[in-house]
């Protein structure tokens, strides 16, 4: 991309793989026009002065007609200038390393604050934290079958809010967090994330818990001295 946006094609051809089969029979010269076509459409959007972020890498085995070339790999990365991003998509050949195809996503959006979406993941370590205290509380319990709690503590997470650095809160009423009652992801920013899940199984196993509500161990005890004392008898 820095050889494209400073003009330079003939290093940014070296960079491709024309070795490869499928770009056996393309012509330099039109490739070159293609890489200057390129340059204009990303300079339009977002500028010259650019800056890149790392994404993804992703390989797919799918069939079909957009079904991906064997033995190759796509990159995922961002780009942003002081106001806006977007991403590129680069098709590399993973024998020699070098790039196939890159391609600009129809992606052009504001860059998004990231103010609420700190916020909001103080929130939900606070899920977190009260989930990982239900759990202690359970190990240090004398009541029987624990390992239903810790079940109902780890999975019970449900409904689930959250909040996304580009399209902002949301709700999923049956969508359950497993990891202790949060999600989170930062992955660019139309993937920056947080998610978290109302701990409905700590709240529940901490109310019986209070309560006595649940068999414990000493009952058992009891329970087994009477009925030692009756056969005795």
């Amino acid at each position: 991309m820095t050889a494209v946006l400073q003009k330079k094609y003939n290093k940014a051809v070296s960079l491709m793989a024309l070795e490869h089969a499928s770009a056996q029979k393309v012509n330099v010269q039109k490739l070159k026009d293609g890489l200057s076509s390129f340059r204009e459409l990303v300079v339009h959007n977002f500028g010259e002065e650019v800056e890149y972020t790392f994404i993804k890498t992703e390989k797919t085995f799918t069939t079909g007609e957009n079904k991906q070339l064997p033995n190759t790999t796509v990159l995922y990365l961002q780009l942003e200038n002081k106001r806006e991003f977007g991403y590129f998509q680069v098709l590399f050949d993973d024998q020699s390393n070098k790039i196939l195809n890159i391609q600009l996503q129809d992606v052009k959006q504001p860059i998004p604050s990231l103010t609420i979406f700190w916020f909001f993941g103080f929130l939900a370590t606070m899920v977190f934290a009260f989930n990982v205290y239900m759990i202690v509380q359970v190990r240090r319990s004398n009541v029987r079958k624990k390992w239903q709690k810790y079940l109902a503590i780890i999975f019970l997470n449900v409904p689930t809010i959250g909040w996304s650095a580009v399209g902002g809160f949301f709700f999923k009423l049956l969508n359950f967090q497993i990891m202790l009652g949060i999600g989170f992801s930062m992955m660019g920013y139309l993937n920056t994330v947080w998610s978290l899940g109302m701990p409905l199984g700590s709240l529940y196993v901490l109310w019986k818990l209070k309560n006595g509500l649940y068999e414990t161990t000493d009952d058992d005890t009891l329970a087994l001295g009477y009925n030692t004392a009756e056969i005795y008898k």
